[in-house]
């Protein structure tokens, strides 16, 4: 293997919670609202049980090769040819994924906080510690989880508790008076934005101790940050009501700053700022982290470290060229985006369940001839 170190259960848990709040935390609000209007909250619940469906096929796929990434499965049951190529798909996907939240953290720090500032300044400034974090491994990145993913957790039920005063249920009403088409539209969105890009964590599922409870934990962990959304979705709308949340870029930023309790507990969005660039470093760090291995592996390398830094140089060209301005990255590459995820997360994950039990049931089969 290319990587010595182990997470342990904690560890990995803490990272499946990270990596399924990360860039969520500012664009998932608007994301289930442009379909389910004043009922995303509703749809946001309801996508929580076909979210833990897809990471439980995720996991499933895992079980059929326990010591091989998703990389080394590709090419172990489609062969030498189709599975690099298939492989190379899901690289593709990584590198994209890490270049996109890099970049929401761009356009994030460039209109709201350092609006004079140059956004390939803040790039920089961002991706120096992915870097270091990589080149550092595993265990680090772990122990680093452990360090950081209380404060996010702290932060958010802040937010919430805030806010709360300024709720009204209202904003909530008519409930059920939006198309099933649409409903069911938010339902899928809510699902795969969040639970879909798990999928970067069959990259390092190898690589963490075993133990019999680690599908329990992981699935507990997504549970945790599906409900953690789904609680941001439904203060957002008895906040702001269906028509400001859908159209507000980033309105857990804009949430933090309606909080004043006695004029005394107020402007804590810089707290709001922390925590999600708390989760989104972890998860693009672990997108970036997954490109990286997943290369070394495909083109059977002695080590990943010296991909690290051209990797990276890659990704920071990504995030610059992916779009001219945040309107073009939401109007365009956001719609597309989450067909990419059902492609990557369901579709191709129960294509290779498929081939691996049609290829199991003809070994079965072989073996059965050949003891007779």
């Amino acid at each position: 293997m290319l990587i010595k170190d182990r997470l342990t259960v904690r560890q990995f848990t803490l990272l499946t919670f990270l990596t399924m709040v990360g860039d969520m935390i500012l664009i998932y609000p608007s994301l289930v609202t442009a379909y389910g209007k004043q009922d995303a909250w509703i749809c946001s619940l309801l996508s929580q049980p076909i979210g833990l469906l897809v990471l439980w096929i995720l996991f499933k796929l895992h079980r059929t090769q326990p010591e091989l990434s998703l990389v080394e499965i590709c090419k172990k049951l489609l062969g030498p040819w189709l599975g690099s190529i298939l492989a190379a798909g899901y690289l593709f996907y990584f590198i994209i994924g890490a270049a996109i939240c890099l970049r929401e953290v761009g356009d994030f720090m460039t209109t709201q906080i350092y609006l004079q500032t140059p956004i390939r300044v803040i790039l920089s400034l961002f991706i120096c510690p992915m870097v270091w974090g990589v080149m550092n491994g595993l265990k680090t990145m772990g122990a680093s989880s452990e360090l950081l993913a209380p404060i996010v957790v702290v932060f958010m039920i802040l937010l919430l508790l805030g806010v709360l005063p300024q709720t009204e249920l209202a904003r909530l009403r008519p409930i059920l008076d939006t198309s099933w088409m649409s409903l069911m539209n938010s339902i899928i969105r809510g699902a795969f934005s969040s639970f879909g890009e798990l999928i970067v964590l069959s990259m390092f599922l190898p690589y963490v101790a075993s133990a019999h409870h680690l599908k329990r934990d992981m699935l507990l962990a997504a549970l945790g940050g599906g409900i953690l959304l789904s609680m941001l979705v439904l203060v957002s709308l008895m906040v702001f009501g269906p028509l400001f949340t859908q159209h507000g870029f980033y309105i857990s930023y804009t949430l933090a700053q309606k909080i004043n309790i006695g004029n005394f507990f107020e402007r804590i969005e810089a707290l709001m700022a922390i925590a999600w660039l708390i989760s989104t470093y972890f998860k693009s760090m672990l997108y970036l982290f997954g490109f990286v291995l997943g290369l070394s592996q495909l083109f059977q390398l002695n080590g990943y470290k010296p991909m690290i830094l051209p990797s990276a140089m890659l990704m920071f060209a990504a995030a610059v060229l992916i779009g001219p301005n945040i309107i073009f990255y939401t109007n365009t590459v956001m719609p597309a985006w989450l067909d990419w995820d059902v492609t990557v997360s369901l579709i191709i994950p129960l294509f290779l369940l498929l081939v691996h039990r049609l290829r199991f049931q003809r070994r079965k089969q072989s073996a059965k001839r050949l003891t007779s």
